[in-house]
């Protein structure tokens, strides 16, 4: 496996690795993004975008290893990093936990992007 095949599939390990908490253990999942379910159907949300979605995003990187594949969940992380950075401009969210989500979905993305720059 050449050295961006092995960057990438790491930034697919860690996207599948967040989908297992959010499956197995959407409070803690919760926690760490800082967000708070409404009833039963917003544990159920946490579960479905936070569980299901990273994992089978993860593990369809690790299964295929395409540079495609890699490229879209790579674009995602970016997406979601551009979007905390939106919010650290625009709200005046500066707080140390934004400023580090805005780090780690860059550099996961960075990571799925491998393929595409190394």
């Amino acid at each position: 496996m050449d050295p961006a095949s092995v960057v990438a599939s790491a930034g697919a390990i860690a996207t599948a690795a967040l989908g297992v908490l959010g499956l197995v253990a959407p409070a803690r999942a919760n926690a760490f993004t800082s967000m708070a379910p409404v009833g039963i159907l917003g544990v159920s949300e946490t579960r479905a975008t936070y569980g299901g979605l990273f994992l089978a995003l993860g593990l369809a990187c690790l299964a295929l290893q395409a540079t495609t594949a890699f490229t879209a969940a790579g674009a995602a992380w970016v997406g979601a990093a551009l979007g905390r950075a939106t919010s650290f401009l625009v709200d005046g969210s500066r707080e140390a936990k934004n400023v580090g989500g805005i780090a780690f979905e860059a550099a996961i993305g960075a990571a799925l992007l491998a393929p595409l720059w190394m």
